[in-house]
């Protein structure tokens, strides 16, 4: 699953909006949900903010886990500030001639 974000949400505001709980990483996909067990799991990747997964979503309770320490995400994460991608425009994107 990918993200895109929007002109004007800094860094640490976007971690604070993913609402992460707890400071356990996991490098690799977790096998199981911490919170409700679930073993489906999702990396998510933001883009232009890192290329892979940035964290990881349970897909049965949404919850949100750190790939990366904390620092090092919001790290990522401000590499989009000042970015902005028309998504409105993306639905009739096939339909204009390239550039």
């Amino acid at each position: 699953m990918v993200w895109m974000v929007s002109k004007g949400i800094r860094g640490i505001d976007m971690f604070y909006n993913l609402n992460i709980k707890g400071t356990k990483k996991w490098r690799k996909t977790p096998d199981k949900c911490p919170h409700c067990g679930g073993k489906h799991i999702t990396g998510i990747e933001i883009l232009c903010a890192y290329d892979g997964p940035l964290f990881w979503e349970c897909d049965d309770c949404g919850e949100r886990m750190l790939r990366f320490t904390k620092q090092t995400t919001v790290k990522h994460l401000r590499k989009t500030e000042g970015l902005f991608i028309d998504l409105e425009g993306m639905e009739n994107i096939c339909q204009q001639p390239p550039n």
